[in-house]
């Protein structure tokens, strides 16, 4: 690793200043399952219970993995493999998460097109779901106009547990916008539909790509303005509508919660976080050594939990309206096939009534899609990068490359139109992230110890970690690899039916797809503990493959050294702190004695304080 010849500490981050980094990697948390998954699914099964154990977690996994992922990077400036040097032999693990970024790009840009989809229909007056014109061939009501025929209809489905052949207005439009698009019935996608945003995309990503440092700064700031309008206007709404108060008993009962559904919100906890992608460390590897990054460790996702429990909040207000004005406690709420029905066509059925207004639904899908949109930049920024520094062509043509790669995911994306195999990318995204994090904590917590963790964060900040910090780091890896494990026996696509069935292998296309990007990523990893066991193993060096490498920690090379030289017992805030009131005053005597006596050298001029860093003023 190359180190810096000399340390600038008025150097900046990358995003100039330290509120439009913090403003970024908020943009970053605000991902798909923050403002997508999440909401919906604590608001339509157990809001209260479940909004307790995603709390939970957040605060006792996610943020410990946020903060240790930031401080590494601040720490080490090290790119997202050279970053696992603190323990070699999982080095491989950085080359696993460019195929996550790879799959996690083409998710998002599914689910972006499906949002600006109903961002545009919801700008109709009256929007798809609110009218049964378009589907005179079909059986079709809208439910908050045909109150006693959706009545009769639910009493036959609980009487006699069949479906009584009516379809609301919002499960036609999903229908026909997302859910039918599947491998069963052949009709995967709309060719006309996936060029023009295909088209849309690379354009509008090409111009934010190349003028990053300019626009992504407005975007970043009109984004979290934007969002917290939304917030708070559907937030108003939601408390005007008389349904709000209504005192339903939806998420009440602790009997009627699943076991495996409440593990499952444990795991989107996690995910909202951010954690797993290795995009937290490369967002904050070119912070300044002493900034106070490491704070956002801990603001940063609290904030991104207000704003889930937010939306969910909002949801949660509009079923329980649906519930008041049908006067239901049960089968109120439509159940579809697919697990993108609640987000979309459950979730722009009950905004409508917000007193029948169009208005609410589109700025719903409109600030989520911004979001998930900003979040393919976050990503292409990332791979962009990687590109232009380990290829001398990608750096001399950046254009040429940029468009290039924005074409090539656009192109990979195609296929996963289809609702189905977008379940795919949903399981197998999220499954990775797990796996990154447990290899992540497991190594940081465990193999290189959290001890030694601690001692860095003290010469990095001069802040020792709290008790719990320390308990969180130990039992993290066992968390996450219970959370791996409890996500692996819920995959979505065994919940989903519309997709083809493979009959010589006897599996399903969709979860056939999952086996095998699984199966991919692990061959990534396993390659990549391979070879770094042959070089070790080359180099008489093979007991050192789990110990850190000479050149991980900082790449100052005054770091670098004084990092060996330090003690933490008196790397303390009170030590600094009495360090600086000392110099202080040290400094003002000397000022009044250079004046009395002006040829004498003073002690303070020769103090590494003011000509050079020293590991004593490291804060």
């Amino acid at each position: 690793m190359k180190k810096n010849a000399k340390y600038c500490p008025e150097n900046k981050s990358r995003w100039n200043n330290y509120n439009t980094y913090r403003f970024i990697l908020w943009a970053w948390m605000m991902n798909e399952t923050a403002i997508v998954s999440a909401p919906a699914d604590i608001s339509h099964t157990g809001f209260y219970t479940h909004s307790a154990i995603y709390v939970i977690v957040t605060i006792f996994v996610g943020i410990p993995l946020v903060y240790s992922e930031i401080c590494i990077a601040q720490y080490t400036n090290c790119d997202m493999v050279s970053t696992w040097n603190f323990c070699p032999i999982l080095r491989g693990v950085g080359f696993g998460t460019f195929f996550l970024i790879i799959l996690k790009i083409d998710y998002l840009l599914v689910l972006s097109s499906w949002y600006l989809e109903y961002t545009f229909a919801a700008a109709f007056d009256p929007p798809p779901w609110f009218s049964c014109a378009e589907y005179d061939d079909q059986k079709c009501m809208v439910k908050r106009v045909n109150v006693s025929i959706f009545q009769h209809c639910v009493e036959a489905q609980t009487l006699f547990n069949e479906d009584c052949g009516m379809n609301t207005a919002s499960r036609c439009y999903f229908e026909k916008k997302i859910g039918n698009n599947n491998t069963k019935f052949t009709n995967c996608i709309h060719i006309w539909k996936t060029i023009l945003i295909s088209l849309i995309f690379i354009s509008t990503l090409f111009v934010i790509l190349i003028k990053k440092e300019k626009v992504v700064k407005i975007i970043v700031r009109l984004l979290a303005g934007y969002v917290v309008i939304v917030l708070v206007t559907l937030f108003c709404v939601a408390l005007s509508t008389s349904g709000t108060w209504y005192a339903t008993k939806i998420g009440i009962k602790w009997e009627d919660l699943d076991f495996k559904y409440s593990i499952y919100i444990s795991t989107q906890s996690a995910h909202a976080c951010g954690i797993g992608c290795g995009i937290i460390g490369f967002l904050s590897r070119d912070v300044s050594f002493r900034s106070p990054a490491t704070m956002t460790a801990v603001t940063t996702p609290l904030f991104s939990l207000f704003v889930t429990l937010m939306f969910g909040l909002v949801i949660f207000s509009a079923i329980k309206s649906v519930t008041y004005y049908h006067g239901e406690e049960q089968n109120i709420i439509e159940i579809g096939d697919s697990i993108f029905f609640n987000p979309f066509a459950s979730t722009a059925e009950v905004l409508s009534y917000f007193n029948g207004l169009p208005l609410w639904a589109f700025i719903w899908f409109s600030s989520i899609f911004i979001c998930l949109f900003f979040n393919i930049v976050i990503l292409c920024l990332f791979l962009l990068e990687s590109l232009t520094i380990n290829s001398k062509v990608a750096r001399k043509y950046k254009n040429i490359c940029c468009i290039g790669m924005l074409s090539l995911l656009c192109v990979l994306s195609c296929p996963f139109y289809c609702s189905d195999l977008t379940v795919v990318l949903a399981d197998v995204t999220e499954i990775i992230q797990l796996t990154t994090s447990f290899f992540f904590s497991a190594a940081i917590y465990w193999v290189y110890g959290y001890q030694k963790h601690n001692v860095d964060i003290i010469f990095m900040i001069g802040v020792k970690a709290s008790y719990f910090w320390k308990i969180a780091w130990i039992t993290n890896p066992i968390w996450t690899m219970f959370l791996v494990y409890m996500r692996w026996t819920r995959l979505l696509v065994r919940e989903h039916n519309n997709s083809y069935f493979i009959t010589s292998l006897s599996i399903k296309l969709d979860e056939l797809l999952v086996y095998l990007c699984i199966s991919l990523y692990f061959l990534i990893v396993l390659v990549g503990i391979l070879i770094e066991v042959r070089v070790f193993y080359k180099h008489d060096k093979i007991s050192n493959v789990f110990s850190p490498l000479p050149n991980w920690g900082p790449r100052d090379d005054i770091l670098f050294r004084s990092r060996n030289m330090f003690v933490p017992e008196i790397m303390t805030r009170e030590f600094l702190y009495r360090q600086v009131r000392i110099h202080g005053y040290s400094q003002r005597r000397n000022v009044i004695k250079k004046k009395s006596i002006p040829n004498l050298k003073m002690d303070h001029e020769l103090s590494p304080g003011n000509n050079e860093w020293s590991a004593l003023m490291s804060n």
